[in-house]
């Protein structure tokens, strides 16, 4: 996003679930989900949490991606994002012939599943139990953060494998058959104990997959704080019991965070499909890796990291060289330049008239950057969606403070294209000082972002200098709207 707002933030989570179909199933979009319950009592698996992560951002904006000032001079700065990656594992003692869990799921219906998913392994070694013994293998494919149109849905896959092993007189199959009937057993109970908060479907058995195998459809309502649904399923081959869930839902990007006004979860036939497909695929694996032979899936090679394409310069786009005039008040003695890129499915044409060393007596420097992005789409809907993505997200910030950075309410702008918003921010960082004011605004197949940001400090100290003095926000606030709207009519 121009400006550098940082990434958005995560939305809310859920237990996992499974299911599939063994025709070709509709892709996940496609599903239609309820946004009431059709009408689960002891939760399964894993509790479902609300997760908010707080964005730190850092420097929205401030950095030029060029700066030309009288000299005709030009130079590059940016800042450098470093990504970092944690790897979580649980160790457990030898076990012969161990389970690669997360290679058992055809890597094609994952995907389908749960896009661009987080994948994580653990191991549980049971063996040392008086009463039962097994060792339990997990792998989960999360993703809670899907950006689709005007909602953002939250996916989920959780995969256990336990292969039981003899003790006493009990037979390592007998053990896990009595662990699956166990489960079966659960599910038929469930199904006639279903109330207001909580629905049960009747137990589905399905014959030619493994040895055994289940499923169940639940969903968990508790008034008006959350609510969620998923699919789960039991299957056995021999000594080993699989079990699989899969959970997936989706929420309007502009509800409120601790609203399920807007939630959509998946429905009894959807997740009860994929939970079969995802139960089938388990069952080839565990019986191939029972043999000792290869699995029959391969897991998705991963893409070899291709570096970002740089904006390309350009001379000032007829847009941009319309306001000169207005951006020379603003940010005086600069020429102002201009880079090209692409975007998600966009060409972003951004200009930007930046002056860090603004004389002002009495041994002080004034600092001005305006800077303004025009995202173009093929159509007038993925304009839209983009604008209420970018809302979505100004909204999670909006009369916050994090690190330094204050974040105003969003505002409401009549008279600015179709639809408009702006916000003002205050930043305190190592990375700059300043009070600026966004907006955004759309006009038919065009989304144009706007940012004037500065202050004023003493001479011959950087732009993060601590005794800065910060722009006038109603100043910020008067001239990004004036070039907004100069530049909504260029358009």
């Amino acid at each position: 996003m121009p400006g550098g707002q940082g990434a958005p933030p995560s939305g809310p989570s859920g237990p996992s679930g499974q299911g599939w179909q063994a025709a070709t199933p509709p892709p996940p979009e496609l599903w239609q989900m309820p946004t009431q319950p059709s009408v689960p009592a002891r939760r399964g698996w894993v509790l479902p949490v609300v997760a908010v992560v707080a964005v730190l951002v850092v420097a929205g904006g401030t950095f030029a991606f060029m700066t030309v000032r009288q000299t005709g001079t030009t130079g590059k700065a940016g800042p450098t994002t470093a990504a970092a990656t944690a790897e979580k594992s649980a160790s457990a003692a030898p076990v012969a012939a161990t389970a690669d869990v997360c290679s058992m799921l055809d890597p094609d219906e994952a995907e389908r599943l749960v896009p661009k998913a987080t994948i994580d392994s653990s191991t549980n070694d049971n063996r040392g139990d008086s009463l039962v013994s097994y060792v339990r293998y997990t792998c989960g494919w999360v993703n809670r953060n899907i950006s689709y149109k005007d909602v953002t849905r939250s996916r989920e896959i959780t995969v256990n494998v336990s292969k039981y092993e003899a003790i006493g007189t009990t037979t390592a199959e007998k053990s896990a058959r009595i662990q699956f009937d166990g489960e079966l057993k659960q599910y038929k109970y469930q199904a006639t104990h279903s109330d207001k908060e909580h629905y049960y479907s009747p137990a589905q058995e399905y014959q030619g997959i493994g040895d055994a195998a289940a499923a169940q459809y639940q969903w968990t309502r508790e008034g008006k704080q959350y609510w969620y649904s998923f699919g789960q399923g039991v299957g056995r081959v021999g000594d080993v019991v699989f079990q699989v869930k899969f959970e997936a839902s989706q929420k309007k990007k502009e509800s409120d965070l601790l609203s399920t006004e807007s939630t959509q979860s998946i429905t009894e036939e959807n997740a009860l499909r994929e939970v079969k497909g995802l139960l089938g695929q388990l069952a080839k694996s565990v019986t191939a890796w029972r043999a000792g032979q290869p699995l029959p899936y391969h897991a998705r090679p991963k893409p070899s990291p291709s570096p970002s394409p740089s904006p390309t310069r350009i001379p000032l786009p007829r847009a941009c060289v319309s306001l000169k005039t207005l951006a020379a008040t603003l940010v005086p003695d600069t020429e102002g330049a201009a880079v090209r890129s692409k975007e998600g499915n966009s060409n972003v044409s951004q200009c930007q008239w930046w002056n860090d060393k603004l004389p002002l007596g009495g041994g002080k420097v004034r600092w001005r950057n305006l800077r303004i992005a025009i995202h173009t789409f093929w159509d007038a809907e993925s304009a839209r969606y983009y604008l209420i993505d970018q809302r979505s997200k100004t909204r999670f910030t909006a009369s916050s403070e994090i690190g330094g950075i204050r974040w105003g309410k969003v505002e409401k702008l009549p008279g600015f294209g179709q639809d408009a918003f702006g916000q003002a921010i205050r930043q305190r960082t190592d990375t700059a000082q300043s009070n600026r004011y966004e907006i955004y605004a759309l006009d038919g197949k065009n989304v144009i972002w706007v940012l004037l940001s500065g202050s004023d400090r003493p001479e011959n100290t950087p732009i993060n200098a601590p005794d800065s003095v910060l722009m006038d926000p109603k100043e910020a606030a008067t001239g990004a709207k004036s070039v907004a709207k100069a530049l909504l009519g260029a358009l």
